[in-house]
């Protein structure tokens, strides 16, 4: 294969980003590199990193063109990460490049430079760029977004990672930026949900002045007893709360859709929250067992 048509490969294979470096190994002059800018063939993006003029920018070539301005060892990190992993369909306006302590490179418009060791478990190398690991970019871009954090970690668990493979990441960046945070995370994903659930909803009730309801009832249907989240048994009213969707079997999706339908045939109304509903809108949680107490009143 000769310089023109390695060129052309690195091109595409690169969504139209190239650098310096990479066009100087395939035999592509300091003089030739010139010449492609004079011309206006080659878009300089960042300090040795061009795009072809005929492409159009976009978020993977934004991404790619500051991997490539960072070099190794750094890796891409935080939102950026997920993006590129496929976790989150917008890129974020401000790139993460994750960089050891030793180098040199600065921020600037649009990008961010975080300095830290990072094991080799937690890169990876996706569509030729490095970047953090699936597992410990889940929690990272978790903690970044916030009150949609959750919700992103929820879909990871549910199809991408193990519950292990997020501890092991955790466990492996104690101290680091966010640890703290993401700790807190894991805990209300983990085998304490029900637990934690039910103490936000505990806490819900009481800072509203919402009192008569019992937690964990064993509830008396037809010939069988079901245990409910908790239930007002003056207004016949129970509340179902339903956890992190990858704790969700299809079995236990089964079971809770026949328990329900049971309360209601039996005279109950029943209020289903997600952990969601708790954490991001508890107003509305307030607000929807307020109404149903005083429809039962």
């Amino acid at each position: 294969m000769n310089s023109r048509s390695s060129l052309a490969s690195i091109l595409e294979r690169q969504d139209g980003v190239i650098s310096a470096d990479q066009a100087r190994a395939l035999g592509v002059s300091l003089d030739g590199i010139r010449g492609f800018r004079e011309r206006g063939e080659w878009i300089p993006m960042l300090s040795g990193v061009f795009r072809i003029a005929e492409a159009r920018p976009t978020a993977a070539m934004r991404i790619r063109s500051v991997a490539l301005w960072a070099g190794e060892p750094s890796c891409i990190g935080g939102v950026a990460a997920a993006h590129w992993w496929g976790l989150v369909d917008r890129p974020p306006a401000t790139i993460q490049v994750v960089i050891p302590r030793s180098r040199g490179l600065r921020p600037r418009t649009g990008i961010t430079v975080r300095r830290r060791y990072l094991d080799p478990d937690d890169r990876a190398q996706v569509r030729g760029v490095a970047v953090i690991g699936l597992a410990l970019t889940a929690l990272q871009s978790a903690v970044e977004l916030g009150v949609d954090g959750p919700a992103l970690l929820d879909r990871a668990l549910q199809k991408r990672v193990s519950f292990p493979e997020l501890r092991a990441a955790h466990s492996r960046n104690l101290g680091c930026h966010g640890s703290r945070a993401a700790g807190e995370l894991l805990a209300s994903a983990g085998d304490r949900a029900a637990a934690v659930s039910e103490r936000l909803f505990i806490q819900l009730m009481k800072q509203a002045g919402i009192s008569g309801w019992r937690v964990n009832e064993s509830v008396r249907l037809g010939v069988t007893t079901r245990q409910v989240d908790f239930v007002f048994v003056s207004a016949r009213i129970a509340v179902e709360i339903d956890g992190w969707a990858w704790h969700h079997s299809p079995d236990r999706f089964q079971q809770d859709r026949t328990k329900q339908n049971a309360l209601v045939n039996a005279g109950w109304r029943v209020l289903r929250f997600t952990w969601f509903d708790l954490t991001e809108r508890p107003n509305y949680v307030v607000g929807q067992l307020r109404e149903a107490l005083s429809a039962a009143a």
